[in-house]
Parts: C-alpha cells; structure tokens; sequence
C-alpha cells in the first residue's frame, strides 16, 4: 500500500498579468491628460556582471568625439515631455486634438502679450506718461500734416494733454497756417518734459525746431530769444513745434521721454 500522500486543501492560482484592456485604458487617460511618462524602477535593479562595461562606455563617451552628442542628450532628457506632445509628433493626434492644442497656444501667447503690454503701460506710469496711442480726438487740429497729426496724438496721449493747436492764423511769420505747426497749451515742468520729448524724437516726427518759454532749439541747444511782450507770444503758456516739409521716419520713442 502506497504511502499516504497529503493533498493540499487550497491551490493558489497564479497572479495574472495585467489585462490588455486596462492597459490600453490607462495609457489612453495618460495621454488625455497630457502627462504620459515611462518610468523605470531604480530600486533593486541588478545590473550583473555588465555594470562595468556601461561605466567603461560611459567614459569613453564622455572623453572621446561622441560628447557633445552624449551632453546634448543628458540635456534633452532634463526637459519635460507631455504625452499629447508624443502623440501628435508621432501623427497619432485626430484633427480635433490638434486643432485644441493650437488653440491653447494661441491663448497662452495672448495672454503673454497682455501681460507685456500691462508691464509696458506700468514702466510709462512709473514716469508720469500714458499711452501714446489713446485715441485723441484731434478734430480741432483742422488740416494739418499727417505727421503733424501723429505727434499730437503721440505727445497730447502720452502727457495727457488735449488742448491742442495746429492750423491757425499768425500775424508774423509762422508755420500754423500751412499746418506745419502744433501748439500744447502747458505750462511748468510738464511742459519741460513735453518740448524734451519732442526734440529727443525730432527724427521720428520730423520735427524743425521747438519753442518754449521765450527759447528755441533746432536741434543744436537752446538760444534765449527776444521778449515779444507777454507769456502767449513769449510761449510760457505752450510749447510751440514746427514741423518739417516732409514726415519723420516715424515710430517715436516714449523711452526716450521723461
């Protein structure tokens, strides 16, 4: 009679591999989400008898001409890939997914134009300037040169002045009634700022010369002029610019202004 064998009441069934569909579930909602990564496990990795040779090839690497694509690699790795960014350079990524991507580019650029533009109008506040294209009604300028018009609006928004003179009659000589000519009524340091801001872009608005408070300077420095009897005609009460025939090269530079 055999010897008595003892059969084991319970048999454990062997732990099964992950099913193929959950796999492809989870690898989609990787994808979906933007954050497929591969992640290989460090901890009790043995590399066996080959560890020496990778340390040897990667010496080699490192000191000999395959360097610099070794650190380029190295570099590349340091940068976060997003699974949508695989799959859509793969081919892999339907119109609609795509056209998604495209779009929230497009937004988070215009958001970052919007965030440059708000630094941009803070820097001109810091100074005491606004912004140089406000949209100034100019109508009362009557028909003065396009240039002549674009400095208004470039100096009466940036200083926020709007009582503006262009085509007018003048006893003497004068260049207001070829419309040539634009008067700002200011007075003080504003209107020290506003005559430097025209001269420092005289190019760019083609401006001839400017007068302010009894001096005028073409370009060379400030000569003292005659007095004329009061503060209108001495200018103390407005900065008066004279214009060229033709226009600046245009773009002025509130940078320049102070």
């Amino acid at each position: 009679m055999p010897p008595h064998q003892e059969v084991p009441r319970h048999r454990h069934r062997a732990q099964a591999g992950p099913r193929p569909g959950l796999r492809h579930v989870a690898t989609a909602a990787a994808v979906a989400s933007g954050t497929l990564a591969v992640v290989t496990p460090v901890t009790g990795l043995d590399l066996g008898p080959t560890r020496a040779d990778l340390r040897l090839a990667a010496q080699e690497v490192s000191d000999g001409p395959g360097a610099p694509f070794a650190e380029a690699a190295a570099a590349a790795r340091d940068t976060p890939v997003l699974g949508a960014e695989i799959v859509r350079d793969a081919g892999l990524l339907d119109p609609p997914a795509d056209a998604s991507l495209a779009a929230a580019r497009k937004a988070q650029a215009l958001v970052q134009e919007a965030a440059e533009r708000a630094k941009a109008a803070a820097e001109l506040a810091a100074r005491g300037l606004n912004d140089p294209s406000c949209g100034l009604d100019l109508g009362d300028l009557g028909r003065v040169k396009e240039w002549v018009s674009d400095a208004a609006e470039f100096l009466g928004c940036a200083y926020g002045e709007t009582d503006l003179i262009g085509v007018a009659q003048r006893a003497n000589a004068s260049d207001h009634p070829t419309g040539h000519a634009l008067d700002i009524m200011v007075r003080g340091q504003k209107g020290d700022r506003i005559a430097d801001c025209a001269l420092a872009n005289a190019d760019e608005l083609g401006v001839k010369y400017v007068i302010w408070e009894q001096r005028m300077n073409d370009g060379s420095g400030w000569s003292t002029m005659e007095d004329r009897g009061g503060d209108t005609a001495n200018h103390y009460d407005h900065v008066h610019i004279s214009f060229d025939e033709r226009a600046g090269s245009g773009e002025p530079d509130l940078g320049r202004c102070a």
